[in-house]
């Protein structure tokens, strides 16, 4: 369940969005927001660390956190949980045929 740093990012850009859904797009509009980056762990899968699969699902919780940050600065903004979980299944396998 890990996630490269750019999904990380994202996650959290989506949650500020919205937050604050009258901020314009732009190249500067993420300026402002810093996220740590340890460059280990779950938050920045690197090569041999499998990632992708999980992406959908993690990236939810990562989004929460960030709303979850955000919510004793403009708590009349932030609603709880609202991704809620996906539930992504996968299944492999081989079979006789």
């Amino acid at each position: 369940m890990n996630l490269t740093f750019s999904t990380t990012q994202s996650a959290v850009y989506l949650a500020v969005r919205h937050v604050f859904p009258e901020v314009p797009i732009s190249a500067g509009a993420f300026d402002p927001i810093v996220i740590c980056n340890a460059s280990v762990g779950c938050f920045d899968a690197k090569n041999p660390r499998p990632f992708s699969g999980s992406a959908a699902e993690v990236s939810q919780r990562i989004a929460e956190a960030a709303f979850a940050a955000l919510v004793d600065l403009v708590p009349e903004r932030v609603t709880g949980s609202p991704a809620g979980t996906r539930g992504n299944f996968a299944l492999g396998g081989y079979g006789p045929n």
